[in-house]
């Protein structure tokens, strides 16, 4: 037997302990007790990932109780993100008593990756039979799944966020026009949509007297100049992010990129491809790109102009987003079923 699956077992075992402490009502009083579904990995991994287990910390903070992939009468809420947790389970259990869902949906996959329709049709598929309400993580990911024809149940759109105590700008080094300009990049897929062609072309194209580049995480291409660091834990990645002035977002139909909000988070503002969710999340915190063609152009208005659009960032905190899902949560604990 594995140490991680002994892990894995004895947290299993503590949430199902959890479930001993909540006393639920007619009315659904607190304490509140949510089940999230996600097949949970340690960082450094994917942005999904990344967000619920922030939406976790920031919902035990508020004095939720959360289980991690558990039925029971005991749990009011089920949080569900996307198709990315055990669904053979999850179907499994819940003909067993009436279950109040809310599901996650990203995508479209189909868009983003390239391949994946089959996903998207699993997606929705869970949402139509199980989900009470839908959260989209953007206005584009919701735009687009119904340009695909895929409607949803009771849809809403709430942006992530990020763990702020460990992404945010204590200790950020100070932007200087005296020294070369540090532009950082990072990715956990190595899917070509995630920029890595783009990230080519800059290493063979970028002014090296004016800049440095640093790439964090993985990527197919092999570079000249730019500095490939392997994927990073999320405390490593913060402080890399902290030592850099410009954020370069290079992905193609991205939904709502956790890579982004993490550069933002940490102060730097965003040359970001105009495509996906990006310019959602940035606002007036960058500026967009639309290929080769402009880029560099973009990027020098950006260093000449770096304090106006570093003081523009805008980032939602991970308890703000926190208390939207568990006014949602209530909501649905106080409908009839």
């Amino acid at each position: 037997m594995s140490w991680r699956y002994m892990v894995k077992m004895l947290a299993g075992l503590l949430d199902r302990l959890k479930l001993f402490t909540v006393s639920r009502s007619e009315e659904g009083e607190d304490p509140l007790c949510v089940s999230l579904w996600h097949e949970f990995h340690k960082p450094p991994y994917g942005g999904g990932n990344q967000f619920m287990l922030a939406l976790k910390d920031a919902l035990v903070k508020r004095g939720v109780i959360v289980v991690s992939n558990i039925h029971s009468t005991r749990v009011h809420v089920h949080i569900c993100n996307s198709a990315w947790f055990n669904t053979e389970s999850f179907e499994k259990q819940s003909k067993r008593h009436t279950i109040k869902m809310i599901h996650r949906i990203d995508g479209p996959v189909s868009l983003y990756r390239g391949t994946g329709e089959e996903e998207d049709l699993k997606i929705h598929s869970i949402n139509s039979r199980f989900a009470s309400a839908t959260v989209y993580q953007s206005e584009y990911c919701y735009k687009k799944s119904k340009e695909l024809g895929y409607q949803a149940v009771a849809p809403l759109v709430i942006h992530n966020a990020v763990n702020s105590r460990i992404f945010n700008t204590h200790g950020r080094n100070s932007f200087s026009r005296d020294r070369k300009v540090r532009i950082i990049s990072s990715a956990w897929s190595d899917n070509p949509r995630k920029g890595g062609p783009l990230f080519k072309w800059l290493d063979q194209h970028l002014d090296w007297n004016k800049f440095e580049y640093t790439f964090v995480g993985r990527v197919k291409q092999s570079f000249k100049h730019i500095k490939h660091i392997p994927p990073q834990d999320s405390s490593k990645l913060a402080e890399l992010l902290r030592q850099h002035d410009i954020y370069i977002s290079a992905s193609k139909h991205e939904p709502c990129s956790n890579a982004l909000l993490e550069a933002l988070a940490c102060g730097l503002p965003a040359l970001h491809r105009n495509d996906g969710g990006n310019p959602e999340l940035v606002g007036s915190g960058g500026l967009p790109f639309e290929d080769k063609q402009d880029i560099l152009q973009q990027l020098e208005k950006l260093v000449a102009e770096y304090e106006m659009y570093q003081s523009a960032i805008v980032v939602r905190s991970m308890d703000e987003v926190a208390g939207q899902y568990l006014q949602l949560a209530h909501q649905l604990v106080k409908s009839k079923p």
